[in-house]
């Protein structure tokens, strides 16, 4: 799968670099490129009608909210957990879905930025197992979340890698804790 980091602030690229060498990190409009999917780090309970998700639903249409809706009342009781994602049609034939994968329950500044872990690790989850090649994906947690760009990079850093390469099962608490903190900047 193709994952591209695209954001406006030339900072947050800047640490998604430093923190991923090797990624596709761009500095622009991430409405500016064909991508299977865009991923929205909002909120769990898919109201999109701010940050990021403004510009998502600006483009693809209020449509694309009520169908998020939908999907988190029928399939998930009512709220998307953080470290869920759902993925729902655009009708746009250029980025033909969305993934919601919150990153806050609902809008606030992120107080433990491991949230961005689980939601960037759900995004990719669920655009690998629907089968999407190519994603979008801003900062997660750094608009309304307030989460700083070094901090969100290496979270994110670490989502894609829990996603993508095989995971254990933590042989003790200690092995889980110590995984769970070696992401923290210092």
């Amino acid at each position: 799968m193709r994952i591209l980091l695209i954001d406006r602030q030339p900072e947050l690229v800047n640490a998604w670099i430093e923190a991923m060498p090797d990624c596709e990190a761009i500095c622009g409009d991430i409405l500016e490129h064909e991508v299977d999917a865009v991923v929205s780090p909002g909120n769990s309970f898919g109201f999109m009608d701010g940050g990021i998700d403004l510009a998502y639903s600006t483009k693809f249409g209020w449509e694309v909210q009520t169908r998020v809706q939908r999907a988190i009342r029928e399939t998930f009781d009512g709220e998307l957990l953080v470290g869920r994602a759902l993925i729902v049609p655009t009708g746009d034939p250029d980025i033909p879905h969305v993934i919601a994968a919150p990153t806050m329950r609902v809008p606030m500044q992120i107080a433990d930025p491991s949230a961005v872990r689980l939601a960037t690790r759900a995004a990719v989850r669920a655009a690998s197992r629907a089968g999407l090649e190519t994603i979008a994906m801003p900062g997660m947690g750094t608009g309304a979340g307030l989460v700083k760009f070094s901090w969100a990079a290496r979270m994110m850093a670490a989502g894609i890698a829990d996603a993508l390469g095989p995971k254990q099962f933590p042989k003790s608490f200690s092995v889980a804790q110590d995984d769970h903190f070696k992401t923290y900047p210092r």
